[in-house]
């Protein structure tokens, strides 16, 4: 029986690969997870995928994505009347969890220098792949306040010593060449497709001369008390910021304090950085940064998020900037970045959320490759994709309301960057052919954005086996599930019968390839 399941899934999955446009596969030298396939995309080329369209309650559809080359596929089939297998998923319909914001990654200087170096036709198409009618969907994007690792060289707004007023704050090239133009687009794309696109942005550091180290980069305090002329001048610093993009048509849903305050403890940190600890970010926020907010219109809803750090600042960011009422009111919500995730445990996660309900919990930075013994990309490779999907289903299975990759598109080398701090992307630009490869990474995150739409509610979950890990969420309108199947055997596929708990009279017989990600969608 398992025999005709695998073949009928692979006979119609042949056939749905021509209903659209395929991905163009480049095979890799093997990783040590086995076969390397990119997608290759150029002008004129690049694959896409099948909308879902009308589902009749007596049919499900899967999109599937492996390491053996699957991308996206769509498969068409019905329930039956029995099972196919004992081992059951279950989908608990009884059982509601958080309501998701959405998926994202970051516009840096490197991705707008990257964009630069393709043809505009082929600039186009890619961006297309994150926010066009035959993309992905993307419903967040992180931007950079002034310069980050991913800038070429390090600059601020404002480097006069001691402009306290910032009068002489001014906009850089970088600006107008690598970031606006792209996000303008990204914001215009959305917008044709009935997205709303959300932005939020952090700074790396504050101008040199505010730091006591007298420089951006490396580990350092800001000048003063926090309720000093130094802390004022960084809150000034981004308020004259959030003006200026207003100017651009340009306004943030969002934002951060600083980026990875923690990180700031290291004097010899090799890029930009501030130390924050909680108490000094509960001070700016509630002396210079929260109120100053509320000066502008289009600033005084913005969301600020606490932390912008791994997941060993929680959850004593949260209790510190929370337990004081008069930082307390400002605050939206808490930003994870997932670089500590293998010895930090999600539990973190849930202990902030019991102690603060009601808060929004968004993850807002990852990227593979970031180790110092595995920096760079490596092409085709599936375990990143592993890694990704992996790390999405355990934050959202502990409350986590949306997921933020880090750089749009990246060089080979895994750059520019400044200090050689080269790390993987989604995608990944060919300068000497105008193209550009999308990697497995880039369709575990397809798989979410375009299927988990903002306000989906998680439900819940419950696998038969170790090897098989997944999500559940339901539509706003509570009559679609959009289940999310990842097996993480790398040797072997496994069958399946699925059932829902609000119709227990029908199965859904699965299987599913070794090291591959599944998404299915059907109707009540």
């Amino acid at each position: 029986m398992e025999r005709f399941w695998r073949f009928s899934i692979f006979f119609l999955l042949f056939l749905v690969t021509f209903a659209r446009n395929p991905c163009r596969q480049r095979v890799y030298p093997d990783t040590a997870t086995g076969a390397a396939i990119g997608c290759v995309c150029n002008a004129s080329y690049c694959d896409d995928f099948d909308d879902v369209g009308n589902i009749t309650k007596d049919a499900f559809v899967l999109f599937l994505s492996s390491r053996d080359g699957n991308r996206m596929d769509r498969i068409d089939y019905h329930f039956t009347a029995f099972p196919n297998v004992s081992d059951t998923i279950t989908i608990d319909f009884g059982k509601r969890f958080q309501k998701v914001l959405g998926f994202g990654g970051a516009i840096t200087d490197s991705v707008g220098v990257n964009l630069r170096k393709l043809s505009q036709a082929t600039s186009d198409q890619l961006i297309n792949q994150y926010y066009g009618k035959a993309g992905i969907g993307y419903r967040l994007t992180r931007t950079v306040v002034a310069s980050a690792d991913f800038s070429t060289h390090v600059y601020s707004y404002n480097d006069v010593d001691q402009d306290f007023d910032m009068k002489n704050f001014n906009l850089t090239q970088e600006d107008y060449l690598y970031k606006i133009p792209y996000i303008k687009q990204a914001l215009s794309l959305s917008k044709a497709n009935g997205i709303d696109l959300k932005l939020f942005c952090t700074a790396w550091a504050p101008p040199g001369w505010m730091k006591s180290n007298g420089k951006m980069e490396g580990g350092a305090k800001m000048k003063g008390s926090t309720d000093g002329p130094y802390y004022k001048a960084y809150a000034t610093y981004y308020k004259r910021f959030f003006e200026e993009y207003h100017k651009e048509g340009i306004d943030y849903w969002g934002m951060t304090p600083t980026n990875e305050p923690l990180e700031g403890r290291n004097a010899d940190y090799k890029f930009q950085v501030v130390n924050f600890e909680a108490e000094d970010e509960r001070d700016f926020i509630k002396y210079h940064l929260g109120p100053m907010l509320q000066e502008n219109d289009f600033t005084k809803n913005i969301s600020l998020l606490i932390g912008d750090e791994n997941r060993y600042a929680f959850p004593d960011f949260a209790d510190t900037i929370l337990g004081d009422p008069m930082a307390a009111p400002y605050v939206s919500g808490f930003a994870y970045h997932w670089y500590a995730d293998e010895g930090i445990p999600p539990d973190v996660i849930d202990q902030t959320i019991q102690k603060h309900p009601g808060y929004i919990n968004l993850y807002t930075e990852a990227c593979a490759g970031w180790h110092d013994y595995e920096l760079s990309p490596v092409m085709g490779d599936w375990g990143r994709a592993d890694l990704y999907a992996h790390n999405i289903i355990e934050d959202m299975s502990h409350g986590v309301q949306g997921w933020v990759d880090w750089n749009l598109v990246l060089d080979s080398q895994g750059g520019p960057n400044w200090v050689q701090n080269f790390v993987d992307a989604p995608i990944i630009a060919n300068f000497t052919a105008d193209e550009f490869i999308k990697q497995p990474m880039f369709y575990i995150l397809a798989h979410f954005s375009k299927f988990v739409l903002p306000d989906y509610t998680r439900i819940g979950f419950v696998s038969p086996d170790l090897n098989l890990e997944g999500l559940a969420f339901l539509s706003t309108d509570q009559t679609k599930r959009v289940v999310m199947l990842h097996n993480q055997d790398s040797q072997n596929g496994h069958s399946y019968t699925l059932q829902d708990t609000g119709n227990t009279l029908r199965f859904a017989n699965l299987y599913l390839p070794p090291s591959s990600f599944t998404t299915l969608i059907y109707n009540m």
